[in-house]
Protein backbone atom coordinates (compact mmCIF):
# COMPACT_ATOMS: atom_id res chain seq x y z
CA UNK A 1 0.00 0.00 0.00
CA UNK A 2 2.92 2.55 0.82
CA UNK A 3 4.67 1.67 -2.57
CA UNK A 4 1.56 1.84 -4.66
CA UNK A 5 0.66 5.31 -2.77
CA UNK A 6 4.29 6.43 -3.44
CA UNK A 7 4.72 5.74 -6.83
CA UNK A 8 1.31 7.45 -7.82
CA UNK A 9 2.14 10.47 -5.89
CA UNK A 10 5.50 10.59 -7.74
CA UNK A 11 3.77 9.50 -11.30
CA UNK A 12 1.70 12.51 -10.74
CA UNK A 13 4.44 15.12 -10.02
CA UNK A 14 6.17 13.70 -13.09
CA UNK A 15 9.36 12.61 -10.54
CA UNK A 16 11.43 9.93 -12.08
CA UNK A 17 12.25 6.29 -10.18
CA UNK A 18 14.38 3.30 -10.64
CA UNK A 19 14.61 0.33 -8.99
CA UNK A 20 18.41 0.29 -9.15
CA UNK A 21 19.78 2.22 -6.42
CA UNK A 22 23.28 2.07 -7.84
CA UNK A 23 21.42 5.15 -10.51
CA UNK A 24 19.23 7.03 -7.79
CA UNK A 25 20.28 10.72 -6.96
CA UNK A 26 18.07 10.29 -3.70
CA UNK A 27 16.96 6.75 -2.19
CA UNK A 28 13.78 7.30 -0.73
CA UNK A 29 12.45 4.56 2.12
CA UNK A 30 8.95 5.43 1.21
CA UNK A 31 7.36 5.01 4.78
CA UNK A 32 6.57 1.99 7.11
CA UNK A 33 8.60 1.04 10.71
CA UNK A 34 12.03 1.12 9.79
CA UNK A 35 12.87 2.16 13.36
CA UNK A 36 11.19 -0.69 14.84
CA UNK A 37 13.00 -3.45 12.67
CA UNK A 38 16.65 -4.06 13.34
CA UNK A 39 16.96 -5.64 9.64
CA UNK A 40 15.46 -2.68 7.96
CA UNK A 41 17.82 -0.15 9.89
CA UNK A 42 21.06 -2.59 8.61
CA UNK A 43 20.13 -2.64 5.19
CA UNK A 44 19.72 1.32 5.31
CA UNK A 45 23.07 1.47 7.09
CA UNK A 46 24.52 -1.16 4.44
CA UNK A 47 22.99 0.83 1.32
CA UNK A 48 24.87 4.19 2.49
CA UNK A 49 28.36 2.55 2.77
CA UNK A 50 27.70 1.05 -0.50
CA UNK A 51 26.42 4.32 -2.40
CA UNK A 52 28.45 6.59 -0.46
CA UNK A 53 27.24 9.63 -2.67
CA UNK A 54 23.21 9.03 -2.63
CA UNK A 55 21.19 11.35 -0.43
CA UNK A 56 18.52 9.18 1.93
CA UNK A 57 14.83 10.16 2.70
CA UNK A 58 12.84 8.67 4.92
CA UNK A 59 9.27 8.63 5.40
CA UNK A 60 6.33 9.49 6.27
CA UNK A 61 7.46 7.01 8.99
CA UNK A 62 7.13 5.81 12.31
CA UNK A 63 9.90 6.53 14.44
CA UNK A 64 10.22 5.08 17.79
CA UNK A 65 12.77 4.53 20.38
CA UNK A 66 14.23 1.57 22.00
CA UNK A 67 14.19 -1.00 19.39
CA UNK A 68 17.06 0.21 17.34
CA UNK A 69 19.75 3.15 17.56
CA UNK A 70 18.36 4.71 13.93
CA UNK A 71 19.36 8.15 16.03
CA UNK A 72 22.82 7.04 16.08
CA UNK A 73 22.89 5.95 12.53
CA UNK A 74 21.23 8.96 11.19
CA UNK A 75 24.15 10.93 13.43
CA UNK A 76 26.65 8.98 11.50
CA UNK A 77 25.27 9.94 7.85
CA UNK A 78 23.54 13.42 9.00
CA UNK A 79 25.43 15.12 5.82
CA UNK A 80 23.87 12.40 3.41
CA UNK A 81 20.35 12.49 5.10
CA UNK A 82 17.92 14.76 3.10
CA UNK A 83 14.83 14.28 5.02
CA UNK A 84 12.84 12.65 7.89
CA UNK A 85 9.18 12.73 7.47
CA UNK A 86 7.04 11.12 10.43
CA UNK A 87 3.33 9.87 10.15
CA UNK A 88 2.44 10.58 13.37
CA UNK A 89 2.81 13.64 16.17
CA UNK A 90 4.79 11.24 18.39
CA UNK A 91 7.15 10.14 15.66
CA UNK A 92 8.03 13.98 14.81
CA UNK A 93 8.75 14.59 18.40
CA UNK A 94 11.16 12.02 18.15
CA UNK A 95 12.81 12.87 15.25
CA UNK A 96 12.82 16.49 17.02
CA UNK A 97 14.12 15.12 19.74
CA UNK A 98 17.15 14.10 18.15
CA UNK A 99 18.47 17.11 16.90
CA UNK A 100 20.57 15.56 13.74
CA UNK A 101 21.19 19.12 12.41
CA UNK A 102 19.92 21.67 10.38
CA UNK A 103 20.74 19.92 6.86
CA UNK A 104 17.90 17.80 7.49
CA UNK A 105 14.55 18.92 6.52
CA UNK A 106 12.18 17.28 8.37
CA UNK A 107 8.07 17.21 8.58
CA UNK A 108 4.76 15.78 9.67
CA UNK A 109 2.22 14.35 6.55
CA UNK A 110 0.55 11.92 6.47
CA UNK A 111 1.02 7.43 5.61
CA UNK A 112 1.88 7.33 1.77
CA UNK A 113 -0.74 4.90 0.85
CA UNK A 114 -3.80 7.57 1.94
CA UNK A 115 -2.73 9.07 -1.08
CA UNK A 116 -4.79 6.79 -2.65
CA UNK A 117 -7.95 7.60 -0.75
CA UNK A 118 -9.76 9.68 -4.19
CA UNK A 119 -7.97 7.24 -7.08
CA UNK A 120 -9.96 5.44 -9.78
CA UNK A 121 -7.78 2.37 -8.32
CA UNK A 122 -9.68 2.64 -4.60
CA UNK A 123 -13.05 2.82 -6.60
CA UNK A 124 -12.23 0.01 -8.22
CA UNK A 125 -11.74 -1.70 -5.29
CA UNK A 126 -14.63 -0.56 -3.53
CA UNK A 127 -17.07 -2.20 -6.66
CA UNK A 128 -15.45 -5.53 -6.14
CA UNK A 129 -16.07 -5.74 -2.22
CA UNK A 130 -18.21 -8.34 -0.54
CA UNK A 131 -19.76 -9.06 2.67
CA UNK A 132 -18.74 -13.03 2.95
CA UNK A 133 -16.89 -12.80 6.78
CA UNK A 134 -15.69 -11.19 10.11
CA UNK A 135 -11.64 -10.55 9.35
CA UNK A 136 -9.51 -10.58 12.27
CA UNK A 137 -5.95 -10.21 10.70
CA UNK A 138 -3.85 -9.81 13.68
CA UNK A 139 0.17 -10.00 14.40
CA UNK A 140 2.44 -12.25 16.45
CA UNK A 141 5.47 -9.86 16.41
CA UNK A 142 7.09 -7.57 19.00
CA UNK A 143 5.01 -4.60 17.32
CA UNK A 144 2.10 -6.56 19.57
CA UNK A 145 0.76 -5.35 22.57
CA UNK A 146 2.13 -7.73 24.92
CA UNK A 147 -0.24 -9.47 26.88
CA UNK A 148 -0.58 -10.55 30.66
CA UNK A 149 1.87 -14.25 29.95
CA UNK A 150 4.50 -12.03 28.32
CA UNK A 151 4.96 -9.51 30.56
CA UNK A 152 4.96 -12.19 33.60
CA UNK A 153 7.75 -13.66 31.56
CA UNK A 154 10.11 -10.67 30.42
CA UNK A 155 12.05 -10.38 33.53
CA UNK A 156 13.62 -14.00 33.15
CA UNK A 157 14.84 -13.42 30.37
CA UNK A 158 18.53 -12.70 30.90
CA UNK A 159 18.16 -15.89 33.35
CA UNK A 160 16.30 -18.34 31.07
CA UNK A 161 18.14 -19.99 27.95
CA UNK A 162 17.48 -18.33 24.61
CA UNK A 163 15.35 -21.06 23.04
CA UNK A 164 13.32 -21.55 26.07
CA UNK A 165 12.79 -17.97 26.21
CA UNK A 166 11.65 -17.69 22.72
CA UNK A 167 9.41 -20.72 23.02
CA UNK A 168 7.26 -18.91 26.07
CA UNK A 169 7.08 -15.68 24.33
CA UNK A 170 5.63 -17.73 20.85
CA UNK A 171 3.18 -19.86 23.31
CA UNK A 172 2.09 -16.40 24.53
CA UNK A 173 1.95 -14.57 21.87
CA UNK A 174 -0.28 -17.12 20.02
CA UNK A 175 -2.49 -17.42 23.43
CA UNK A 176 -2.93 -13.70 23.23
CA UNK A 177 -4.30 -13.60 19.73
CA UNK A 178 -6.72 -16.30 20.34
CA UNK A 179 -7.87 -13.92 23.26
CA UNK A 180 -8.12 -11.23 20.72
CA UNK A 181 -9.79 -13.54 18.48
CA UNK A 182 -12.73 -14.48 21.17
CA UNK A 183 -13.08 -10.76 22.21
CA UNK A 184 -13.81 -9.70 18.20
CA UNK A 185 -16.12 -12.95 18.14
CA UNK A 186 -18.36 -10.96 20.72
CA UNK A 187 -18.24 -7.66 19.34
CA UNK A 188 -19.12 -8.25 16.05
CA UNK A 189 -22.39 -7.44 15.08
CA UNK A 190 -22.51 -9.81 12.30
CA UNK A 191 -24.11 -13.40 12.61
CA UNK A 192 -21.25 -14.27 9.74
CA UNK A 193 -18.09 -16.80 10.08
CA UNK A 194 -14.79 -14.79 11.49
CA UNK A 195 -11.86 -15.87 9.25
CA UNK A 196 -8.53 -15.80 10.71
CA UNK A 197 -6.05 -14.33 8.17
CA UNK A 198 -2.31 -13.80 8.68
CA UNK A 199 -2.24 -11.41 6.20
CA UNK A 200 1.65 -11.05 6.46
CA UNK A 201 2.19 -14.29 4.46
CA UNK A 202 -0.27 -13.15 1.40
CA UNK A 203 0.79 -11.79 -2.12
CA UNK A 204 -0.45 -8.45 -2.85
CA UNK A 205 -3.30 -9.53 -4.93
CA UNK A 206 -4.48 -11.91 -1.48
CA UNK A 207 -4.39 -9.30 0.87
CA UNK A 208 -6.52 -7.00 -1.29
CA UNK A 209 -9.20 -9.50 -1.93
CA UNK A 210 -8.75 -10.90 2.02
CA UNK A 211 -10.02 -7.05 3.34
CA UNK A 212 -12.11 -6.36 0.53
CA UNK A 213 -14.35 -9.51 1.15
CA UNK A 214 -14.82 -9.06 4.85
CA UNK A 215 -17.72 -7.11 5.88
CA UNK A 216 -16.35 -5.87 9.37
CA UNK A 217 -12.86 -5.94 10.29
CA UNK A 218 -10.39 -6.30 13.16
CA UNK A 219 -6.62 -6.18 13.16
CA UNK A 220 -3.40 -4.64 14.78
CA UNK A 221 -2.01 -4.01 11.72
CA UNK A 222 -1.87 -1.16 10.42
CA UNK A 223 -2.46 -1.04 6.55
CA UNK A 224 -5.82 -3.42 7.49
CA UNK A 225 -6.87 -0.85 9.02
CA UNK A 226 -6.07 2.10 6.59
CA UNK A 227 -7.30 -0.13 4.14
CA UNK A 228 -10.34 -1.34 5.19
CA UNK A 229 -11.46 2.16 6.43
CA UNK A 230 -10.79 3.70 3.00
CA UNK A 231 -13.04 0.96 1.93
CA UNK A 232 -15.93 2.47 3.80
CA UNK A 233 -15.78 -0.94 6.26
CA UNK A 234 -16.23 -0.54 9.80
CA UNK A 235 -13.10 -1.39 11.84
CA UNK A 236 -11.77 -2.41 15.16
CA UNK A 237 -8.31 -1.62 15.96
CA UNK A 238 -6.42 -3.25 18.63
CA UNK A 239 -3.31 -1.46 20.86
CA UNK A 240 -0.15 -2.50 19.39
CA UNK A 241 3.37 -2.05 21.71
CA UNK A 242 3.20 1.40 20.85
CA UNK A 243 0.22 3.52 19.74
CA UNK A 244 1.12 3.34 15.78
CA UNK A 245 -2.45 2.53 14.66
CA UNK A 246 -3.61 5.55 17.37
CA UNK A 247 -1.53 7.92 16.30
CA UNK A 248 -1.68 7.65 12.29
CA UNK A 249 -5.64 7.37 12.95
CA UNK A 250 -5.29 10.78 15.09
CA UNK A 251 -3.05 12.66 12.18
CA UNK A 252 -5.13 11.19 9.16
CA UNK A 253 -8.23 9.13 9.98
CA UNK A 254 -9.86 10.27 12.85
CA UNK A 255 -12.31 12.97 10.32
CA UNK A 256 -13.52 10.52 8.10
CA UNK A 257 -12.71 6.83 9.08
CA UNK A 258 -15.61 4.23 10.44
CA UNK A 259 -13.30 2.82 13.43
CA UNK A 260 -13.73 1.78 16.50
CA UNK A 261 -10.24 1.05 19.04
CA UNK A 262 -10.53 -1.70 21.45
CA UNK A 263 -8.52 -1.84 24.95
CA UNK A 264 -7.56 -5.40 24.90
CA UNK A 265 -5.92 -6.87 28.95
Amino acid sequence: MIRKGTIKLFSDLGIKTTDDASKAEVILYPGGCPTMWPVVMKEISETLEKLDKTELIIGPATFQFGYTDWAGLFTRFAPRIAGLFARDKKSFANIQATRLGNNIKTGLSHDPSLYLRNSQWLEEQKKAAKNEYVLTALRRDHEMKAGVGEKMFKPFESILPEKIFNKIIRWSRKRSKRQKIRTAKKLSGSNLPVKDVDVWNLDFDGYLETICHAKEIHTDRLHVMVFGAMLGKPVFAYETSYGKLEGVYEQSLKSWANVIFVSHH
